[in-house]
């Protein structure tokens, strides 16, 4: 049987996923000296939970592997162990092991004779720091536990009527209970079942009462039942052991069913019910669709100012405004907070310092900040490099030498995110010992980037990090000295319509800059006609715009405009898209910025807002330049969206050239006047 066929076996990947991540913060907190007794038992309860939704799921044997990984780690947390640096780092190998065998399900596979070879040595391993652990059998028999130090229970379950629509099953949590003690005396409570011809295939009309003895605790026993949430509702009343044998016993089944649960474990989950998991690609096509709805609503205004009838216009404004609404609520469904990326990267730091032998602390800012999904699942890659990066080259090899400099012997890597007109910035951060611009221009010397006395600014510099095949290492490491990185990360933050800048400051730090659009599948847009044709920028990123007059704005013979006292480069769209300027007298100027980059943007004419879908290029299309998709229109058109990351980045850097070849100029008619 395909393992995903399995009721509710989406719920358990999720969940289990879930606290395997919980599991691996806990891990690292602990790796780093963090002994709070808080910490402690969030570790062992991952753990347990894991191995409960695995037996009630019938992954019996991923259940067994667990609990050998619980019983060393209910000694950690009792004190018994020692929870050591090796022995975090075997619990870390055990998380990866239960991902990779998740992953395995996932694609519809059972675990190969390779995997639970790997699974006995990591259990192999687990016995050198608790040899008790090896006698000692999964607790997964029918074995009853009757004496006095049993406990006894009178268990009722009463289930909601949505609970197999939500692939859950009351057979799984009663098999686990049985597992861990005994079940007697399990009665249903028949009154709630309707008639045949009353009775609803989906709905489940369960409610079961049984007298339960095992050694587990209440809240243990509520615990086995929280996967269910509130399908389930559990009521528990302990009673004597010795009654549950007893003949004269009333029956414990209520005449008219059971009353609900006021006490039951799942009543404390009312928070969590109001969350679901929704599969990404369900949420992508619902973006998708609302933005095709909202392209035809444009249309329909047309049509209605067209007809000039006032009620039609009146009602397809009411729409589209509803519609904006509904395509704003819907770009949030697939918003996450950012701190589920950067939290992944505590293990790398934490890994990656014993591994070097340094010691280094990761602090996460503005983690709330919320980034479309697919960005964040795009820029895992881009962000471990460069978290690499930064360990690697950026931090003094050593606490002597950090002290003696003056810093503090442990270093200080930061993951921050924000707001910065209209993008998502993202900052990664050290203070470690900062690039040097003679290295890098010495190894550019070397594969003939750079030529002695060509005129180069430090930002460019920087830029040449960005090559294929440069590095500064001085030799092939297991972390670096390949060249082969950085261009990587700029390819894949330009994929996303992104740039990166790098800032430096030598023996005090570097930081990483990547910009970012909020979200990769709807445009708020300005559209423009460049032309014959439309064209669409970003709305976020227009300043302003006014008429442009040639004789106000321009600056001497170069590509710059006088703005309100301040100079900035521009762009004729016109050349730059190869558009016919035409006769008209009237053209427009638009000043975009993005970060510390500005421009101004001559075009034909200023077509207003939009709202859209970006489609991507396809085809013969795919590495067409200047552009990055198009935007479907109203009236069935297309606009082509401009790469403004390109063009700003081109903008600056023709800038730069042409201020260096003037002051080159200078330099020479001085040296020649003064000869």
């Amino acid at each position: 049987m395909d393992p995903r066929d399995k009721p509710g076996f989406t719920d358990f990947l999720s969940e289990t996923k879930d606290m395997l991540d919980s599991l691996e913060s806990d891990l690292v907190k602990i790796g780093e000296g963090n002994r709070e007794k808080e910490v402690l038992n969030s570790l062992f309860r991952s753990v347990h939970t894991i191995k409960g939704t695995a037996g009630m799921y019938d992954f019996s044997k991923i259940a067994d592997f667990v609990h050998f990984l619980e019983e060393t780690l209910d000694k950690v947390r009792s004190g018994i162990i020692e929870p050591s640096s090796d022995l975090v780092q075997i619990v870390l190998q055990c998380k990866d092991h239960l991902l990779l065998r998740l992953e395995t399900f996932e694609s519809g596979e059972f675990e190969s004779e390779d995997i639970l070879k790997e699974g006995e040595n990591l259990i192999f391993n687990l016995s050198k720091y608790n040899p008790d652990s090896l006698s000692t059998e999964p607790k997964f028999s029918h074995e009853t536990s009757s004496t006095k130090e049993s406990n006894a229970w009178l268990l009722r379950i009463s289930c909601s009527e949505n609970l197999f629509v939500n692939g859950l099953d009351p057979y799984p949590f009663l098999r686990y209970l049985a597992e861990k003690g005994e079940l007697k005396e399990t009665k249903l409570d028949e009154t709630r079942i309707p008639k045949f011809s009353d009775l609803e295939p989906a709905a489940c009309f369960l409610d079961i009462e049984t007298v339960y003895v095992s050694e587990l605790t209440k809240e243990e026993i509520l615990e086995s039942f929280e996967f269910a949430g509130l399908d389930m509702t559990v009521e528990i009343e302990p009673i004597s052991v010795l009654s549950t044998t007893n003949s004269d016993r009333k029956d414990p089944m209520p005449e008219k069913g059971f009353k609900e649960s006021s006490n039951g474990g799942s009543q404390n989950k009312t928070s969590t019910s109001r969350t679901i998991r929704v599969d990404a690609d369900k949420l992508d096509l619902v973006v998708d669709q609302v933005g095709e709805v909202v392209v035809i609503s444009s249309a329909l205004q047309q049509i209605a100012i067209g007809l000039k009838d006032e009620f039609l216009e009146e009602l397809t404004h009411r729409m589209s405004r509803l519609l904006e609404q509904i395509r704003s609520n819907s770009l949030k469904l697939r918003m996450v907070p950012v701190q589920t990326l950067f939290s992944r990267y505590s293990r790398v730091v934490f890994e990656l310092g014993k591994q070097t032998g340094k010691s280094i602390r990761l602090e996460i800012r503005g983690g709330e900040t919320e980034l479309d999904k697919n960005l964040i699942d795009n820029l895992i890659d881009p962000l471990t490099h460069m978290v690499r990066n930064s360990i690697d080259h950026g931090i003094e090899s050593s606490e002597e030498e950090r002290i003696r400099l003056g810093k503090p012997p442990e270093a200080l890597i930061v993951l921050a995110a924000s707001h910065k007109s209209g993008e998502i910035l993202i900052e990664i951060s050290d203070d470690g010992k900062g690039i040097d611009p003679e290295t890098i221009l010495k190894r550019a010397k070397e594969k003939g980037l750079y030529k002695e006395g060509d005129a180069i600014k430090e930002e460019q510099i920087y830029s040449l990090l960005f090559e294929p095949g440069f590095s500064t290492a001085e030799s092939v490491t297991e972390l670096s000295g390949r060249g082969v990185g950085l261009d990587v990360v700029k390819k894949n933050v330009e994929s996303l319509r992104g740039r990166i800048e790098i800032n430096s400051e030598k023996g005090k730090g570097t930081t990483f800059r990547i910009f970012l659009p909020l979200t990769l599948a709807n445009i708020d847009g300005f559209l423009l006609r460049i032309g014959k044709n439309q064209y669409a920028i970003p709305l976020d990123m227009v300043k302003e715009c006014m008429e442009f007059h040639p004789q106000e704005f321009l600056v001497g013979e170069q590509n710059y405009i006088k703005v309100r006292d301040k100079v900035i480069p521009y762009v004729d769209m016109n050349d730059w898209f190869g558009e016919p300027k035409g006769i008209e007298g009237r053209r427009n100027l638009v000043i975009i910025n993005s970060g510390n980059l500005q421009a101004g943007l001559i075009v034909n004419d200023l077509l207003g807002r939009i709202h859209s879908v970006i489609k991507p290029l396809g085809g013969f299309f795919a590495e067409t330049q200047g552009v990055s998709g198009f935007a479907l229109l109203g009236d069935g058109s297309v606009a082509m969206i401009i790469d403004t990351t390109t063009l700003l980045l081109s903008v600056r850097s023709n800038s730069e050239e042409i201020l260096h070849t003037k002051l080159n100029q200078q330099i020479s008619t001085l040296s020649r006047a003064s000869n």
